[in-house]
């Protein structure tokens, strides 16, 4: 059985162990440069007593590279089109899965064969492909170059999700390989499920994960910049201006809502200090940097949990579909 699964699958494994090689040659000879970069920069800076400049100064060229590095995102994805999806519905489409059940091999040890090489083979690529970014980023984390942690972009290429995600994806594919039979169908359903999920996901249920924190900090301006520490997620409604008696005005308090004392300050731009004295503040509400692994291990759980529902739905569909 493990025999035939090679066979079947070795073109795929060959063409993604090669693109894995290629990337980690890259990842390796720049990423190596980039750290000697960060470490000597951070002896300068200590020298100097200061090394607020660092996301300025450092790696600003490597745009190139960082388009690489963030297409990687689209890995997950990959191994759900060309690998998950035509793994069962390649079978049924050729009918070649009623020779494997006559050979001796059932049904049950024939699927459980392929999904598990095909599971097995999407959680070590993954992992090998995030290890090597992960690493090859330490130095722009550091510095917070050119994104934070929490940025869509940042989070989905580093940690444990994207292990997850390739799960999910190939999960995914042999779900709409036993559903359609047909390789286009279950290639296009992939695709489509996929992206929106992860875009539902990112947008709209990751920032719920936990509670954010809120807090009220001087009063820093109409529309002022995110005020939130180093590193953190601002919320909806950050930098909202609130008034002595609990007001929420928004980023922007209109001026007719301004005491009356504070209104004729406009013009020589004493109106912050002005209400400020008179118990305006701003409200800051943000995730802070510190819930990035707790976020990175609510997000891989719900992709883990959601290719075990559609691995239990290509178990039961093959297992009970014209038994």
């Amino acid at each position: 059985m493990n025999t035939l699964m090679w066979r079947l699958n070795r073109s795929q494994v060959q063409i993604f162990a090669a693109a894995l090689a290629l990337l980690a040659v890259l990842l390796l000879i720049t990423g190596i440069a980039m750290a000697s970069t960060y470490h000597s920069f951070l002896g300068t800076c200590a020298a100097a007593h200061t090394c607020a400049d660092g996301h300025s100064l450092l790696f600003r060229g490597d745009g190139v590279l960082n388009a690489v590095v963030y297409a990687t995102m689209a890995v997950p994805l990959l191994f759900g089109l060309f690998w998950g999806a035509p793994m069962l519905a390649r079978e049924f489409e050729a009918g070649t899965q009623s020779l494997a059940w006559t050979q001796g091999v059932t049904r049950r040890q024939w699927l459980a064969g392929t999904i598990g090489w095909a599971l097995a083979a999407a959680a070590l690529w993954g992992a090998a492909m995030t290890a090597l970014v992960s690493w090859w980023r330490l130095p722009e984390n550091a510095v917070g170059v050119p994104y934070f942690g929490f940025d869509t972009g940042t989070f989905d290429i580093q940690g444990i999700v994207p292990v997850a995600y390739s799960v999910f994806a190939v999960g995914l594919g042999i779900a709409a390989g036993a559903v359609f039979r047909r390789m286009l169908p279950a290639m296009a359903t992939t695709f489509a499920v996929f992206i929106g999920l992860r875009f539902v996901i990112a947008e709209y249920v990751r920032p719920h994960y936990m509670t954010p924190v809120s807090k009220l900090i001087p009063l820093m301006g109409f529309s002022a910049g995110t005020g939130v520490p180093a590193g953190a997620w601002a919320m909806p409604g950050n930098d909202s201006v609130i008034g002595p008696s609990g007001q929420n005005y928004g980023n922007a308090i209109q001026i007719g809502f301004m005491p009356a004392a504070c209104r004729s300050d406009l013009s020589n731009g004493h109106a912050i200090a002005c209400l400020a004295v008179r118990g305006f503040h701003t409200q800051v509400i943000y995730q802070p940097a510190n819930r990035f692994w707790a976020f990175q291990g609510i997000e891989a759980g719900i992709f883990i949990v959601l290719a075990a529902a559609f691995i239990a739905l290509a178990w039961r569909l093959v297992l009970t579909r014209d038994a």
